[in-house]
């Protein structure tokens, strides 16, 4: 697997940090996951190609990690290389839906091409849902995708009722990204033994928020979790003042990145 950190930063406007989102290449396809403000030009800083995506998942609705979604569609209606063919796949977690309804409600006339647009909603909580595309058809929904070139699995993760955390598994080995979380038993489940953790380390540890990681609690899950290597993103200002690789490194053994827009990994 090839990573790319399209958007490292948070809602704050920052230049330096566009809002969430990472791009993963695997098994021939590229994988997108969250789209928030400036993905789509990051992508294009980051030498990704905006209309070769093929699956976007999101970990949670809000917007610094789903508005792009209109623009990057809007643009593939649109694009000088001609119209899309291939279907497009979007998956999020329950109510994803509903989420995908308002927003095609309020764009879809002027956002969506002809290309099959493919809609799954992730049971968050246990419960089995039906995948649908835009014309629902039937089918159980199930705990993991697996894809052409991993197998995707979640969990669900403390910060908005719906929000759930990502592991793809390749032969070889294993990338979890967390969205944003607080400490959660089941983000160290879902990441155990992976290679390549991408966790969110918002706060310092001094002024914790509900519902995100400081570099002591991000410290607990990596250790906890026995990951071999974090990459920490999501970082507001006043934890990007800190020395965010070695206060995460008092609580943790592996390997510390702190992410940049454009940082590029393998796993």
């Amino acid at each position: 697997m090839e990573i790319k950190v399209v958007g490292s930063g948070t809602v704050v406007p920052r230049l330096a940090r566009r809002q969430s989102c990472v791009a993963v290449e695997a098994g021939g396809e590229t994988l997108l996951f969250d789209l928030g403000s400036g993905s789509v030009r990051g992508m294009l800083h980051a030498d990704l190609d905006p209309f070769a995506v093929d699956r976007i998942f999101f970990t949670h609705f809000h917007p610094d990690h789903t508005v792009d979604v209109v623009p990057l569609l809007f643009a593939m209606k649109y694009s000088a290389e001609g119209q899309r063919t291939r279907p497009l796949h979007l998956a999020g977690p329950e109510p994803f839906r509903r989420f995908w309804k308002a927003v095609t409600n309020v764009w879809g006339e002027f956002m969506l091409g002809e290309y099959p647009i493919e809609i799954s909603e992730l049971p968050h909580d246990g419960r089995r849902r039906f995948l649908r595309r835009v014309r629902p058809r039937g089918g159980r929904s199930p705990s993991a995708l697996e894809l052409p070139g991993c197998r995707v699995s979640w969990a669900p993760v403390h910060h908005r009722p719906e929000s759930i955390a990502y592991r793809l598994q390749t032969g070889d080995g294993a990338f979890v990204y967390t969205g944003d979380t607080e400490y959660s038993e089941s983000v160290v489940e879902l990441a155990r033994g992976a290679h390549t953790m991408l966790i969110e380390c918002s706060f310092p540890n001094d002024s914790p928020v509900p519902g995100h990681l400081t570099p002591s609690s991000a410290a607990k899950i990596a250790t906890e979790a026995g990951v071999e290597r974090v990459v920490l993103t999501h970082i507001f200002p006043a934890a990007d003042e800190l020395d965010l690789a070695a206060e995460v490194g008092c609580g943790y053994e592996g390997e510390v990145i702190v992410a940049e827009d454009g940082l590029q990994f393998s796993v």
